[in-house]
């Protein structure tokens, strides 16, 4: 075998001397560097990530503010994105980003949070196109986020309270809101509006409702939700509101009522200005508020009688565990008697049931609730005249010292007014116009009356009297005493 000639083995040694050469020179002058470069901005070019998070939405002065959390690796420019609102019909308003406004710039850098608003309509949604879910688009990634997230809250409106009689309110007068699904044609001692809509946006409990006088702002006005009533076969929800200042004659005054959201608890955050019926709390009472909106007011709550507000007198079983049960002797006489006294007219209510059939309590002229009216002066000082009604008769009965006529009036003893059944509950009491005149009420609805003929001089005081007798019990959960309204005709009410 032959070997390589010296001089091709001189030229094999130079060649791989200059390649050598040369990659050291390619290294060191960064072309594979910039070859390296190329490569990766491809693969990153192939790798963006569009990624977002929104949370904490809400309404605040009528501005719908939302945060958005950048989670991917390219900036997002909230000028291209789009916003899809969906209402709780189905219907979408689509809201393009150049009129989405961010705190420092419409560009969210990666892993930097900011807070954007738009300010427009949305924070005066009506109730009715309640907003259900938004969905935020960009480079075509979106994010839906649900109800339970979107807090258009609170809604804010305008209650207008109307007089339309020609003497004014008294000064804290308790004005009735009712908000029904449906007409249920109830007289005019009673204000409602027939709004399925806004009935629908109440919580179970009205948990989360408040009123107050002054717009955008906390309740500074007592309000009590006595609950749902059934009235003429249509529920209602039922609130009372204590009106601080007298509404004037033929005129009208405004208040505002906010509607949170589902997930509100304005009986945790704003007791008590805003309470409820002692039954519908968690715990017995645990949010009543009623002693600041009536004019006397007992919700029964413990386990024995508040004698500062009661005193029992003659013969009777009762006993308090949050409610008032009461079952009298085989007279008429005793009875729970209050303590305070009231100047008429007034209206006094309770919320109770009958443990058994009362068609048969017809024995006393007293057989459920009363009032005394103790007059001085003139020729009949110190006398008393009682009106009252059991479940089927109301009576107005003088005793010591006048002489005027017993009346006794049907009252759920006709086929219009059957006899209620037991243990269903009712709101009943009577409308104490003046010594000669009570009216009677079962859930709002007048349902009898009964004058006399007697008079008397001087000045008056009321005092609440629950007499029974022994044909069945009856049990209360709670008790008030409120303003007669305007010649017997509450203030109507507008929603806006």
């Amino acid at each position: 075998m032959k070997s390589i000639s010296p001089i091709i083995a001189s030229i094999l040694i130079i060649v791989i001397t200059v390649a050598i050469a040369g990659l050291f020179y390619a290294f060191t002058s960064g072309i594979f560097g910039s070859l390296s470069s190329s490569s990766n901005n491809l693969v990153n070019q192939q790798s963006q990530i569009t990624s977002f998070v929104i949370n904490n939405v809400y309404c605040s002065n009528n501005i719908l503010y939302f945060n958005i959390y950048n989670k991917g690796n390219i900036p997002i420019n909230i000028n291209n994105s789009q916003i899809i609102f969906t209402d709780n019909y189905g219907n979408t308003i689509s809201v393009n980003g150049s009129n989405i406004i961010c705190n420092n710039g419409n560009i969210i850098n990666i892993g930097s949070s900011e807070l954007c608003y738009i300010n427009n309509y949305f924070c005066y949604y009506s109730y009715i196109d309640y907003i259900k879910s938004i969905n935020f688009i960009f480079n075509g990634i979106s994010y839906s986020t649900s109800s339970n997230d979107f807090i258009l809250v609170p809604i804010i409106n305008t209650i207008d309270i109307y007089n339309s009689q020609d003497i004014p309110t008294s000064s804290s007068f308790q004005q009735d809101i009712a908000i029904c699904n449906g007409n249920p044609d109830v007289n005019n001692s009673f204000s409602y509006v027939d709004d399925p809509a806004l009935f629908s946006a109440v919580d179970s409990n009205g948990q989360n409702i408040y009123f107050t006088t002054t717009y955008n702002s906390n309740p500074n006005i007592y309000s009590w939700y006595e609950g749902q009533e059934n009235l003429n076969g249509v529920t209602c929800d039922v609130w009372w509101v204590n009106i601080p200042n007298e509404i004037p004659a033929n005129s009208n005054i405004t208040i505002y009522m906010y509607i949170g959201n589902s997930s509100a608890n304005y009986y945790q955050q704003y007791y008590p200005y805003v309470g409820e019926a002692p039954q519908l709390s968690p715990k017995y009472a645990e949010y009543d508020n009623g002693n600041y909106v009536f004019l006397f007011y007992d919700n029964f709550a413990g386990t024995s009688l508040n004698t500062d507000k009661w005193s029992v007198y003659g013969s009777l079983t009762y006993s308090v565990n949050n409610s008032l049960s009461v079952t009298g002797s085989s007279s008429c006489g005793p009875g729970i008697e209050s303590i305070a006294t009231f100047s008429p007219p007034i209206i006094v209510e309770g919320y109770a049931s009958f443990g058994s059939d009362s068609s048969t309590a017809t024995n006393c002229y007293i057989s459920g609730l009363g009032i005394w009216y103790t007059s001085g002066g003139g020729s009949n000082s110190g006398g008393q005249i009682t009106h009252g009604w059991a479940p089927n008769h109301v009576q107005a009965y003088a005793i010591n010292g006048w002489t005027g006529p017993s009346q006794s009036i049907p009252f759920w003893s006709s086929a219009d007014n059957p006899q209620p059944p037991p243990n269903k509950h009712y709101v009943w009491g009577l409308g104490y116009i003046s010594p000669s005149l009570a009216i009677g009420y079962v859930n709002y609805q007048q349902v009898s009356s009964t004058t006399t003929t007697i008079e008397i001089s001087g000045s008056l005081t009321v005092i609440i009297d629950l007499q029974y007798n022994n044909v069945f019990p009856m049990y209360y959960y709670w008790f008030r005493v409120r303003s007669y309204p305007p010649n017997g005709v509450m203030p109507s009410i507008y929603i806006g």
